[in-house]
């Protein structure tokens, strides 16, 4: 699709003609383009075949911000995740974050704190669209009134997230009604109203003003497909500081998704501070600047909250248990893991270093009982755990003579099947134990989430995990077929195919890297028992220097499919994921980059 105006090409050749043969008269705007952009509805946004100049241009559907443009071209402009129905109008007015009034009336008291940290978000990011400075100062009013019905600030996976989001203008004022039956899908509605506006300052322009925009209006029904969105994120192989980690939570708001699931301990480090057990930090962090305090972790949880995000924390046992817990002789307690650091790592664990709890030790279930009852002190109720519970290596057991001999007492073969039964009796003690936890604080007994296995293969995880109380996350490849096994088991799950939605991936070994086209291109199963999925970062080959760029914004085309699960392609999607790569750089993430920058000026172009 080629496209220009007489204007542009008029004034360009008189400019070359009215120059001598030494050459074109230069001055400081010379070399400096003013590319503009088209909005073709079908095709996207296009630039323009020539700069404007600085002349003024026909403004019907032409912008000089790529931001705009996108904002206000196509079915769903600049939106991400894609809403279930979208009304949107191709006007634009110029509003200022100072005059925007958040209406709380319609709401009940007990969502009220939360929900006015939530506006403040909003405001903090539509001011970022303009680098924290709207400098083009407008007074038109804009009220947002907001209505929630539900009183309950619980995020699990049955609560509600639909919202319906309305913008209407007339004359010289917007009103916007949102509605919503909790807190976290008025939170969405305001995190859409973001995805609504855009500055008009030109593309890679070092121009100081800026005006914001909001579309002159709109109609938004939204909600998820799936109750768990999820991301994964290892800080144990390599740490992790609490800026990124708050960073990264970030990008997971913008894209509406709602589990942080983090792989905060393995074998390798134990950065989780326990004030009941200090020995976990001083024996398996990587130095004094490298733990999470509770204080901070608490803070994080509340952070988290408030941008709708749950966390689940993930102590990954028995296997992955290494550093941190090696002090047990030092302290009269005996051997609580096997193997630690063990030097011929490749008969003993998956990786090194190696490391397993030591199931024949009973003071390792009254260390985990206090460690159990510092989390359940940390997660809001109802809590979400994550017990760890794959990569159990038999031949680490195998080589404790002390585990041998206890399996030999309590009658088991040591045989595989007789492996398998002291691994179940591992979790089968330590649900006991996060149980009573959770009772003694006042809670629930909830399911809690573990990694497939050896354990969870059909035909075996029927005698050993009770489809209430576990849910599997499965991380096998696509070509498994222990998914559709569980499913017709009747067991919940959470699917995480590793060779597909492993941000890692790629780079090391014979694994492949997905881009986010393929990542966007896999949809999960329909079924009552498919809670959602997880994008997983796993840190052997990456630490924060690298971690915004290996997360985004392929973690955002995940987001999509587990919030939208639409079966549309990657071609139609592009220009609003490029659109929301943008808004992710405003708000202070370092996404990696989707294509070359010409092809980001001309949507459809490249495919």
């Amino acid at each position: 699709m080629v496209w220009h105006w007489i204007l542009l090409v008029t004034v360009f050749v008189h400019s070359a003609r009215s120059n001598d043969v030494h050459g074109l008269e230069t001055n400081s705007d010379t070399y400096k383009p003013s590319w503009v952009y088209k909005c073709d509805p079908e095709y996207g946004c296009e630039r323009s075949d020539l700069p404007s100049q600085g002349h003024a241009v026909n403004t019907t559907n032409i912008f000089k911000s790529l931001d705009l443009c996108r904002t206000v071209c196509g079915r769903f402009g600049g939106m991400w995740p894609r809403p279930v129905t979208a009304s949107l109008s191709s006007n634009t007015i110029k509003i200022h974050p100072n005059y925007i009034r958040f209406d709380l009336r319609d709401v009940p008291l007990e969502t009220r704190e939360i929900l006015v940290e939530m506006t403040q978000i909003t405001s903090t990011n539509l001011l970022a669209e303009c680098g924290g400075n709207v400098t083009d100062v407008v007074t038109t009013p804009v009220v947002v009134h907001l209505s929630v019905k539900s009183s309950s600030l619980t995020l699990t996976w049955d609560t509600n997230e639909e919202y319906f989001l309305d913008i209407q203008s007339k004359g010289n004022s917007i009103t916007i009604h949102i509605s919503a039956e909790t807190v976290y899908g008025a939170r969405h509605a305001l995190e859409t109203l973001t995805h609504l506006t855009a500055s008009d300052r030109p593309v890679y322009s070092t121009e100081q003003r800026c005006g914001l925009h909001i579309l002159a209006g709109a109609t938004v029904r939204d909600r998820p497909a799936y109750g768990h969105r999820g991301l994964v994120l290892d800080t144990s192989r390599n740490f992790m500081p609490m800026v990124d980690i708050k960073r990264t939570i970030d990008g997971m708001a913008a894209t509406k998704m709602n589990v942080f699931h983090w792989h905060v301990t393995d074998s390798h480090s134990f950065p989780l501070e326990s004030k009941s057990v200090p020995q976990f930090t001083k024996y398996g962090a990587y130095s004094a600047q490298e733990l999470y305090r509770t204080e901070e972790v608490r803070e994080l949880i509340q952070y988290a909250k408030v941008r709708g995000v749950r966390v689940v924390i993930e102590i990954d046992s028995p296997a992955h248990a290494g550093n941190g817990w090696q002090w047990g002789k030092d302290y009269g307690y005996g051997d609580l893991a096997v193997c630690v650091n063990a030097e011929s790592w490749r008969r003993l664990c998956i990786q090194p270093p190696c490391g397993q709890l030591n199931p024949a030790n009973q003071a390792v279930y009254r260390v985990l009982r206090r460690l159990y009852k510092d989390i359940v002190d940390l997660l809001p109720k109802p809590a979400l755990f994550h017990v760890g519970g794959d990569e159990v290596h038999l031949g680490c057991w195998n080589s404790s003579e002390e585990i041998v001999n206890y399996m030999k007492h309590k009658g088991f073969d040591t045989d595989v099947e007789g492996f398998i039964r002291l691994w179940a009796e591992f979790h089968s003690k330590a649900l006991q134990i996060w149980d009573e936890e959770i009772l003694a604080s006042g809670g629930e007994k909830q399911p809690v989430l573990i990694w497939s296995s050896e354990l969870t293969q059909p035909g075996r995880i029927q005698n050993y995990l009770d489809k209430d109380r576990y849910i599997i996350e499965v991380w096998e490849p696509l070509s498994s077929p222990l998914l559709t096994q569980l499913m017709r088991l009747g067991y919940k799950t959470i699917s995480i195919p590793k060779d597909i939605w492993y941000l890692d991936h790629g780079l090391w070994g014979k694994t492949k890297y997905s881009n986010w086209r393929r990542m966007y291109g896999h949809l999960l199963p329909r079924d009552p028992t498919v809670l959602g999925g997880e994008v997983a970062l796993w840190s052997e080959y990456i630490d924060a220097q690298a971690l915004d760029t290996r997360v985004w914004p392929r973690a955002a085309a995940v987001g999509e499919r587990l919030w939208s699960d639409l079966r549309s392609g990657f071609a139609a999607a592009e220009p609003r994921m490029q659109r929301h790569r943008a808004r992710l750089l405003a708000r202070g993430l370092r996404p990696d980059v989707l294509s070359p920058a010409w092809c980001a000026h001309h949507d459809s172009r490249c495919f």
